[in-house]
């Protein structure tokens, strides 16, 4: 059985299943606000775990929950259609908003609290002003329920994701398509940005999880095999640097943004986990399901506890080949904007082949032959050629083996980039490597051994006869005597 963290708290109150769960910061306190199948929306403090709020005016089960950043107005979707804005203060209906004819599934503000995005079984993506309530944008290009919606946090994009198994990016101030649309194996549940709003992480029925370049639309290696079964909602980290993912195999899980390996210990429920959340700071992070319970985690010491722990049958078989894709320059933050342009730095719809693209950017299969690009710790093997045989004057020719490894001649040859490197390898030139053009005087400075006295030469045992007679020659000025060794040569 897989090592599992134990929550630190439990908050106890919904009276059925636990559907949605946000943090907000109120001042300098930290607080949950949830929403459930018992049609309220609740506020709970933190520190203690104890309910302070419940706001009761929906008629049907809720689900979609979102709250400014100042925690003063909170949103929620319910089963009707209907979204309800909400002071928090004084727990006062500020507007309801009811254009939506079945589940609201996923709400969601603009990063300037101007605008609210809601995702509905209807069919729809739906831009409202959230000041006015007015509708901005009414979106149907999805062929089937969209079951998530979210804001690049630059704010000039909107991804939405459908039970048609696609996600669609939209200009958020034109209402324009930006890509076409990405296509996955199912159903579509869940969505998140990274900080830097170039890459886009999707989740889905299938227990996957999916990395994509925003502007390009280009898929970033193979899926995460995050899950057993489905994943109904994925959050990221405020820092970017971790994706929780919560699914109905009972267990929600952290994983790594820049490895996509399993980060420390799963958080096993009894039954299946609808939701998953982050505090402000990344320390904490809250669960919530069909138990009707929140759950609350110290996730801030498990970078040193284990990394691991997870079962490896629901690690991607691939994982290790495509953990390079995200992984950040030296001596930067994950995600941070690098200095060299990327590919989906570029103009949208721009496309480039691989082999000019950033290597995080790039659409890559793994190959039997190379190591994957981006780690530096693969070294690739230039292909091996044998030298021809240096030709001696009198057509005699000495076998390439009669030369020193040392002082042989490098052979050209194609030569591949050093992996995690943007430039080719150039061999360098040695000091040692004979120039096969000058002349024979030269080449034989390079073998020390056959400048010897005549004396030497008489005494060695000669592995090349051959060259021992022409030594002999050379030395006594005498007329070569054939010897049965020779003709072999």
């Amino acid at each position: 059985m897989e090592p599992s963290l134990s929550p630190i708290k439990s908050l106890r109150g919904h009276a059925n299943w636990l559907s949605e769960v946000v943090f907000s910061k109120i001042g300098n306190n930290i607080k949950i606000i949830s929403t459930s199948y018992d049609k309220t929306v609740r506020i709970w403090d933190v520190d203690t775990g104890e309910q302070e709020n419940s706001f009761e005016g929906h008629t049907s089960r809720t689900w979609g929950l979102a709250a400014s950043m100042d925690g003063r107005r909170i949103v929620s979707g319910a089963e009707d259609g209907n979204i309800i804005i909400w002071d928090a203060d004084t727990k006062e209906i500020i507007r309801c908003l009811s254009h939506h004819t079945d589940w609201v599934e996923c709400i969601q503000f603009s990063p300037d609290e101007k605008r609210l995005a809601s995702a509905s079984d209807d069919g729809t993506l739906k831009i409202w002003d959230a000041d006015t309530g007015q509708l901005v944008f009414d979106f149907d290009d999805h062929q089937d329920e969209v079951r998530t919606v979210a804001y690049s946090p630059n704010g000039t994009k909107i991804a939405s994701g459908s039970k048609d198994r696609t996600v669609r990016i939209w200009n958020a101030m034109t209402g324009k398509q930006q890509t076409q649309p990405l296509i996955h194996d199912s159903t579509v549940n869940s969505l998140v940005w990274s900080p830097d709003s170039r890459r886009l992480i999707s989740a889905c029925y299938d227990g996957q999880i999916y990395f994509w370049s925003a502007p390009t639309g280009a898929q970033l290696g193979s899926p995460l095999r995050a899950h057993s079964k489905a994943i109904n909602l994925l959050v990221i980290s405020p820092d970017g640097e971790l994706i929780a993912s919560a699914s109905r195999d009972h267990t929600a899980r952290l994983w790594s943004t820049s490895t996509r390996k399993p980060f420390g210990r799963v958080l096993q429920h009894a039954d299946q986990v609808i939701t998953v959340a982050f505090s402000p700071d990344g320390q904490l992070v809250a669960t919530g399901g069909d138990e009707n319970i929140i759950y609350l985690w110290d996730t801030s010491q498990e970078s040193t506890i284990m990394r691991n722990a997870v079962s490896p049958s629901f690690i991607s078989p691939a994982s290790h080949v495509t953990s390079y894709i995200d992984q950040p320059p030296e001596s930067s933050d994950f995600l941070s904007a690098s200095s060299t342009p990327a590919l989906d730095e570029l103009p949208d719809g721009t496309e480039f082949p691989s082999e000019a693209a950033d290597s995080h950017d790039t659409v890559t299969s793994p190959s039997p032959s190379l190591p994957p690009q981006g780690h530096s710790n693969h070294e690739t093997l230039s292909p091996v050629r044998i030298s021809p045989p240096v030709e001696l004057t009198d057509g005699f020719q000495v076998p390439p083996e009669a030369m020193s490894s040392r002082d042989a001649a490098p052979s050209p040859s194609p030569s591949f980039p050093s992996q995690g490197s943007s430039h080719p390898h150039i061999a360098a030139a040695s000091a040692s490597t004979p120039a096969l053009s000058l002349p024979l005087k030269s080449f034989w400075k390079r073998f020390p051994i056959l400048n010897r006295s005549v004396a030497s030469v008489d005494s060695k045992w000669w592995k090349f006869p051959r060259i021992g007679s022409i030594m002999l020659r050379k030395h006594r000025n005498v007329e070569p005597q054939t010897s049965p060794n020779d003709a072999q040569y």
